[in-house]
């Protein structure tokens, strides 16, 4: 990550720091913790991506189309918090960090096989829906005449919420054993898995 002053970056973009100020207030310029001074300076790489991508190259003036961020105040003065782009130094340094922990535990979770395609944990969320459906009407069904026989609300209620228990806590038993597996697949169904397989294999 090359990191620049602003005085350094408008002599890199060739322009003069009035541009480089005008483009902070729009909120172009993404900043970065110099690790050895722990000053706060223009991130080089992403600073010029964002500029290129919303300026026009003809005028270099923001393209009115494309959305900016809400312009940031000026630095407060001398003794007070310093700030970038409107925010504080410890923001944007809290940012920063939290950014590199999110991509650390994306890597993570990416090395160790955790994540799944979308349509598969959707369709994971619909199967287990189907299950869970078909289990609370077998429960129903098996209890229905233990209930109509009952003439006490009380002992009623707790034959359905022991029940309900019961079957969510073996619910979550085959669901941890990995027991859940669809018997009635069908040909689309099973083709979606496959790819989804494939694509998890490729990443």
């Amino acid at each position: 990550m090359a990191l620049m002053t602003k005085g350094d970056f408008a002599r890199h973009r060739g322009v003069g720091k009035s541009a480089v100020s005008n483009w902070a207030k729009k909120g172009l310029l993404v900043m970065g913790e110099c690790p050895t001074s722990g000053a706060i300076m223009v991130d080089v790489e992403r600073t010029q991506a964002r500029i290129n991508s919303r300026v026009d190259p003809m005028r270099g003036r923001p393209t009115g189309g494309l959305p900016l961020t809400a312009p940031s105040p000026a630095p407060v003065e001398e003794g007070g918090d310093q700030r970038i782009s409107g925010r504080s130094v410890a923001h944007v340094r809290a940012d920063l960090a939290e950014e590199q922990l999110v991509s650390v535990r994306l890597k993570n979770a990416r090395e160790a096989k955790e994540l799944a395609a979308k349509v598969e944990l959707d369709r994971r969320a619909a199967e287990m829906g189907r299950v869970a459906r078909e289990r609370m009407l077998a429960m129903w069904r098996a209890v229905s005449e233990r209930l109509a026989a009952e003439r006490d609300v009380r002992t009623i209620m707790a034959i359905g919420v022991g029940e309900i228990d019961r079957v969510f806590a073996q619910l979550a038993d085959d669901v941890d054993a990995g027991r859940l597996v669809q018997d009635e697949a069908s040909d689309e169904e099973a083709a979606i898995e496959h790819e989804v397989e494939a694509q998890l294999a490729e990443a």
